[in-house]
């Protein structure tokens, strides 16, 4: 919101801009003034000329531009965040993983204590603002998702389960994107988590840009309401063969491309009550996040509490491929990468290899 002293400030950023070009000096350029024309047409092709604004010309401009001053004066140094240092307060996320690793879980733990007031989830603090969620299921109903919290909660009842209540479901995703529209107006909640991408969208995957034009409907409600959002999505077949990455999800580079951040949830190759949460991209997040898992206990009861474990992504690769398969599949990856533009090095970073050096050895072997 403008305060009056900003919007004060603003019409004499507007009126000593146009006294500048009143002056001689400036009429002597290639510029001429035209200040007291205030028609629409006054910018004209001649020298690109300036005119007085009227008011909703003003106004117009103003609510479509930003200033640099403001943006530094009243932004916080760092970005906020919903789960701290990983979750961002807004924008559009996603959880990649393969089925039954337990994503739903995850997001649906996460959803539960935001509501229920915690203060922390996984190891990591929440900072909560309104302590409400939604959650739109596409896979399980309202029968099954019942069950499934009854089972994560420990069956509460009566005012237990009350403090539940924060955490709405969406299960007809007919016209989601007017009812999620209408829900935000009344009921701007701290996260909306859609499980799963894959059967809202329907195109095809390998459509960048379709892709990114459904993505962008869900990214302008995030920041009109400022909130997050998490997108649900699957990894590809027998991905459990390469490192955790970004790349390993089902479709086209526009999904990973659209994402402030994506995760993947991989279970451990031995131990199967542990899983392994992955942040494959950051945008805001240190090097030092994105190249160790945090390893999860997943228990009988759907819950996960953390380990306090750090795996490097290149030990969280099954083996159980045969050698050839293995290197065909890890051969076509590192060579998508390569026509999207990236170097040997952060190939290496971004699949678990040691050094630039393995990648070349690869490509050499392969040419």
């Amino acid at each position: 919101m403008y305060t009056n002293a900003m919007i004060e400030a603003f019409k004499a950023d507007n009126a000593r801009l146009i006294a500048s070009f009143d002056e001689p000096e400036a009429q002597s350029s290639t510029i001429e003034a035209v200040a007291g024309d205030t028609s629409a047409g006054s910018n004209t092709e001649a020298g690109g000329s300036i005119s007085k604004l009227n008011d909703e010309e003003y106004w117009w401009y103003r609510n479509h531009i930003c200033h640099a001053s403001e943006m530094i004066m009243t932004t916080p140094a760092e970005s906020p965040t919903l789960l701290e240092p990983i979750l961002p307060r807004q924008g559009v996320v996603a959880l990649v993983g393969s089925s039954d690793s337990g994503k739903s879980s995850l997001l649906r733990g996460l959803a539960m204590a935001i509501v229920s007031g915690k203060e922390e989830y996984i190891g990591f603090r929440l900072n909560t603002r309104y302590r409400r969620a939604i959650y739109v299921s596409t896979e399980d109903d309202q029968l099954s998702i019942g069950s499934l919290m009854r089972r994560q909660t420990g069956s509460p009842s009566g005012m237990e389960a009350m403090e539940y209540d924060g955490l709405h479901f969406i299960f007809d995703t007919d016209n989601l994107l007017a009812t999620l529209e209408l829900g935000l107006k009344s009921y701007v909640p701290d996260v909306v988590i859609i499980d799963a991408f894959a059967d809202l969208y329907g195109g095809p995957m390998n459509e960048n840009n379709r892709v990114r034009g459904f993505l962008q409907a869900f990214s302008l409600l995030a920041t009109k309401y400022d909130t997050l959002f998490i997108f649900l999505h699957h990894t590809g077949k027998r991905t459990e063969s390469l490192a955790p990455s970004k790349h390993n999800a089902i479709g086209s580079q526009g999904f990973e491309a659209k994402m402030r951040l994506m995760m993947e949830l991989r279970p451990d190759p031995v131990r199967h009550d542990i899983r392994h949460l992955c942040i494959v991209k950051g945008n805001y997040l240190p090097a030092e996040y994105k190249h160790d898992s945090f390893e999860l206990r997943f228990d009988e009861r759907l819950n996960y509490t953390a380990t306090g474990e750090r795996v490097p992504f290149a030990l969280l690769r099954e083996r159980d491929m045969d050698k050839e398969s293995e290197e065909a599949e890890r051969l076509e990856l590192i060579k998508s990468m390569r026509e999207e533009g990236k170097t040997y090095q952060q190939i290496a970073d971004e699949l678990g290899y040691k050094d630039r050096s393995s990648i070349g050895k690869i490509l050499k072997r392969n040419s």
